[in-house]
Parts: structure tokens; C-alpha cells; sequence
């Protein structure tokens, strides 16, 4: 079982279910957990409950609770993080650490502040590594050596191969669409972020180019 934690303070909610539907029609057993602030995947998936009971949405598995996961059958369970509720155990075993955040100065700074936090209790982490995922991201004068100014006093290894998802007012349609219907539907998403998903997988499985494709493929050609 491989276990992947996307860290920080900025929604990353369709990135998140994009990949676990990606892994999952490539029949990977896949468990998402939600450890947001306010438990932001219920309405997402469409459950009334205050607590997101462990349930299946568009082929994998979601909670908002930390499952014993000792006698599951997963393949990958990736958690998206802006609060303490995982310990330490979780963060050391984690297989990928991964900081998502846009250029948005308030979300870059708040990051910024939760991982000192982070290394503050937890100061074993210190040098663990973590690959950078920009989200949002347009054209400006800012680069990513700045943003990353913004965490150069953090004892963190930041990966140098991060990835770029550029905003797109298509993928913010297809985004609320399916939050509104309660579905999962990846066609209508740009040729940008399909690769950025794409590259991303494949960094993190170690699947080759074919199979990335592939998988993407299967995920178009069904309506959920």
C-alpha cells in the first residue's frame, strides 16, 4: 500500500479526485481521506452528514475519519491535509509528501506558517522531502523561486521537479458542474492540466507514459 500526503492550505479538491479516479479506473483499490478544515469533500460527494462516513464516490472509497487501514486491501491511500489530525506515524510512512498552493499570497504565507508549525511538533520531519504542485497558476511576474522565498527558512528537501497547473476558466466549469451534479467527469478539462495530471501520476506511481495515457483515456470515454 502506498500512501501520498498533499499538504497546505490551498483547495485542492478536483486534483485530488481527479487522481484518485485516474488510479481507480486503472483498478487500484484507492482510499481518499479528508483531514481539510470543515470537511470540505462532503459537499462535494454530496453526503448531508456533518461526519463522512468511509463510502464510495465514482469508484473509490472517501472518509473524513482515519480508518485502521492494518487489515485493508488498498493499493494507495492519499490524504489532503491542512489540519494536525494525522500523527506523526502517518507523516514518517508516508511514500510522497506533496505541498499544493497557488500564487495567492494569503495561501502561500498560511502554508508557510502550518509547516513551521508542523516541524515545531513534530521536529523529526525536519529534511523530509516534498515536491511542490502550483495550482492556479497564470502569467505574471512571479516565478516560482519566489514563492518559494516564502519557505527558504523551513528545514525542508523541496523537490526541484515541481508542476504547474495553469487556471483555466474551463477547468473551474467542469470543476462546479460536478460538484452541483455530484458526479465525476474529467472530459471537459484542459489539455494543461490533463498533462499536469498525467506527469504528476507518473512521478508518484512510477507508471510510464503509456500507461498514464491509458488511463486517461478510460477516464474520457465514461460519463462518471
Amino acid at each position: 500500500m502506498k500512501s501520498w500526503i498533499f499538504a497546505g492550505k490551498s483547495d485542492k479538491r478536483d486534483l485530488l479526485l481527479y487522481l484518485c479516479k485516474l488510479l481507480s479506473t486503472s483498478y487500484q483499490r484507492v482510499l481518499l481521506v479528508d483531514v481539510t478544515d470543515f470537511r470540505k469533500y462532503r459537499y462535494t460527494i454530496g453526503s448531508a452528514a456533518v461526519h463522512l462516513p468511509l463510502m464510495q464516490f465514482s469508484g473509490f472509497d472517501v472518509s473524513d475519519g482515519l480508518p485502521d487501514l492494518t487489515q485493508a486491501a488498498y493499493d494507495y491511500v492519499l490524504y489532503d491535509v491542512e489540519s494536525f489530525h494525522i500523527g506523526y506515524n502517518l507523516w514518517a510512512s508516508a511514500d510522497q509528501i506533496v505541498w499544493v498552493t497557488s500564487f495567492d499570497r494569503y495561501e502561500v504565507e498560511s502554508s508557510a506558517e502550518w509547516f513551521r508549525l508542523l516541524l515545531a511538533r513534530w521536529p523529526q520531519l525536519t529534511n523530509m522531502e516534498v515536491l511542490p504542485i502550483y495550482v492556479r497558476t497564470v502569467d505574471s511576474f512571479l516565478t516560482s523561486e519566489y514563492i518559494m522565498s516564502f519557505m527558504e527558512d523551513i528545514p525542508v528537501n523541496w523537490s526541484h521537479a515541481e508542476i504547474w497547473i495553469p487556471w483555466n476558466e474551463i477547468n473551474v466549469a467542469v470543476q462546479i458542474e460536478n460538484e452541483h451534479a455530484q458526479l465525476l467527469k474529467m472530459q471537459g478539462i484542459s489539455r494543461s492540466y490533463k498533462r499536469a495530471l498525467r506527469l504528476l501520476m507518473g512521478r508518484l506511481t512510477g507508471w510510464g507514459t503509456a500507461e498514464t495515457r491509458r488511463a486517461l483515456r478510460v477516464v474520457e470515454r465514461r460519463r462518471a
